[in-house]
């Protein structure tokens, strides 16, 4: 586990060592393992409630794309003056069904796209983390839409920590398939 980032620019190095980590983990698969459907989503506890729509590498992927997404979307509605929870409304009451949500609208999107996709809003996330400052970022309650917490845990609870949980999950993944 890594600590917790104190200053921009260790915020910065985690969300980015976060990001070369989960390729790593990629690059580590083969073509049958990346084809392979996951078989751990059945059971919450192994995967966790928050991956458990998520069928193959594809969905995964494109599930980190969307929270970063709805991050941007938060940011955007603070920098325009009209600050918003980061859930939308229709999802706050439901954040499973929002996943599922997520990751359904992509089922016709390729794991190319979904790639792509990911490298785009991964490097959005370091721009936008990188504009704010080190008060803004580690204040808490700084932006009131934060609550209790800083902007800075917003920006690792779409980056650094889930695409940390995602190596686990595709190191699961690939046991299963030897396994087989």
């Amino acid at each position: 586990t890594m600590a917790n980032p104190t200053t921009k620019q260790e915020l910065l190095t985690a969300i980015a060592d976060g990001y070369a980590k989960l390729n790593e983990q990629i690059d580590k698969m083969s073509a049958e393992e990346i084809a392979a459907p996951f078989t751990f989503t059945a059971d919450p506890k192994k995967c966790g409630v928050r991956w458990q729509n998520d069928r193959c590498l594809r969905d995964l992927l494109t599930h980190l794309y969307e929270w970063q997404v709805l991050m941007e979307i938060f940011v955007k509605n603070i920098r325009e003056g009209h600050p918003k929870d980061y859930l939308p409304d229709e999802y706050r009451k439901n954040y499973h069904e929002m996943d599922r949500m997520l990751v359904e609208k992509h089922q016709n999107t390729t794991l190319e796209e979904a790639m792509e996709l990911l490298a785009q809003s991964h490097q959005n996330m370091l721009d936008l983390a990188e504009s704010f400052s080190e008060e803004e970022l580690f204040t808490k309650g700084y932006f009131k839409c934060t609550y209790t917490t800083t902007m800075a845990a917003y920006f690792l609870s779409v980056t650094a920590s889930p695409y940390l949980q995602a190596v686990k999950l595709l190191k699961m993944h690939q046991k299963n398939c030897k396994g087989k």
